[in-house]
């Protein structure tokens, strides 16, 4: 497939609200890929477009979708979990919502490394729990987990830790040893899980994903890991997800909220799912080496762009960009989400939305079509 092919006019018409919501902007604010879809996912859709009937999934259709995530999981990451420990679920911030309530003391604070995806930022306000934020630190231009601030808020009584792998807005894949640090956190404390989302894990750029659920048999005892289809093969309206369940315990606490899930979980999206995990490689293989082109034309523009910083990004589409210097020299006003849906009629998502210590920043998706990307950074680099 020629991604290049795909215009504006093509996305506009699709009518998400990525494109839908600013109609006469770019949209580069919500997390999807606009590069269309794999050959073995569009054959799903058109079968069930043929079919008699869209009805409720059986068991040998649970089963397919279970011994898909787990086949692709062996393959393409550090874990090989068992099908039987592999649920569908609607989505990851739902889940999430439950996976909270169920399994920690309520009204319990809850930990968030930042910058952090805005479904997590959102979520826990809207629980009416606490959310303590932990900004990561930056060493040697990435951005790493700050351990000592985590285990700070573990002692004011948070029982869970939201964990973004890849990092989504960073764009870290996190690596083996910082994984089995934040496991000898958090192991310190009992009652303490982690519901670790994986979404972005079929998008690694660089490396290789561990999920963090593998590192060690304590980090799987304390663990609830999320992944799906939605990201890598850009079907998030399709609304199927997967949680991988480590912990027994964690299952039998969670076994109501599970057969609910899987009665809702989308007949039509877990069957993409599955095409996805088992024919889709080979599209999400030339995706990724698309991405990486648009990742070094965004770091070559970012480069020219005066008191703008933006660290490397290792997976995900996302890029994450610090205005604080520009703006400190008068070159841009803040936010400057604002200042560029003003100068350029390019739409990004501010960076309060993924933490409160981020006014300075913006979140840009570059899961786009190299033309359109082109168009966005001539209009940033005019407006500079």
């Amino acid at each position: 497939m020629n991604f290049d092919d795909i215009t504006l006019d093509q996305l506009r018409s699709a009518g998400s609200r990525k494109w839908a919501t600013n109609p006469d902007h770019i949209g580069m604010f919500v997390a999807e890929m606009d590069l269309g879809l794999a050959e073995p996912i569009k054959k799903v859709l058109r079968d069930y477009a043929d079919s008699p009937g869209i009805g409720y999934r059986s068991a040998a259709a649970k089963r397919a979708l279970q011994e898909a995530t787990a086949g692709w999981m062996a393959q393409n990451t550090a874990w090989a979990p068992q099908p039987g420990q592999i649920f569908a679920v609607p989505d990851v911030v739902s889940s999430a919502r439950v996976v909270i309530d169920q399994l920690t003391t309520p009204n319990s604070p809850v930990i968030l490394p930042t910058p952090a995806y805005m479904g997590f930022t959102a979520l826990v306000p809207a629980m009416g729990r606490d959310m303590l934020e932990v900004p990561s630190k930056i060493v040697d231009g990435r951005y790493e987990l700050d351990l000592n601030g985590i285990r700070a808020a573990f002692e004011q009584g948070a029982e869970c830790l939201l964990l973004v792998n890849p990092a989504n807005p960073a764009g870290r894949v996190y690596e083996r040893y910082e994984l089995e640090q934040l496991s000898a956190v958090v192991s310190d404390y009992p009652d303490a899980i982690v519901f670790s989302d994986d979404i972005h894990a079929p998008l690694v750029l660089d490396g290789t994903h561990i999920p963090y659920a593998s590192v060690n048999d304590l980090a799987g005892t304390h663990t609830v890991t999320a992944i799906a289809a939605s990201k890598g093969w850009s079907i998030p309206g399709l609304k199927c997800a997967q949680l991988v369940l480590s912990n027994p315990e964690h299952e039998a606490r969670l076994e109501p909220y599970l057969g609910w899930a899987a009665s809702i979980a989308s007949t039509v999206g877990a069957a993409a799912t599955i095409a996805a995990y088992t024919e889709g490689d080979m599209w999400r293989t030339e995706v990724i080496e698309y991405l990486r082109g648009n990742r070094d034309l965004f770091a070559d523009a970012v480069g020219r762009w005066p008191g703008v910083w933006a660290p490397h990004i290792e997976g995900t589409y996302i890029g994450w960009l610090d205005f604080s210097d520009a703006i400190e020299t008068g070159a841009v006003t803040t936010p400057p989400a604002s200042w560029l849906h003003e100068k350029c009629g390019v739409v990004l998502t501010p960076g309060t939305a993924c933490g409160s210590d981020y006014t300075n920043f913006a979140r840009i998706i570059l899961a786009t079509p190299r033309p359109i990307l082109e168009e966005a950074i001539s209009k940033i680099d005019a407006a500079f």
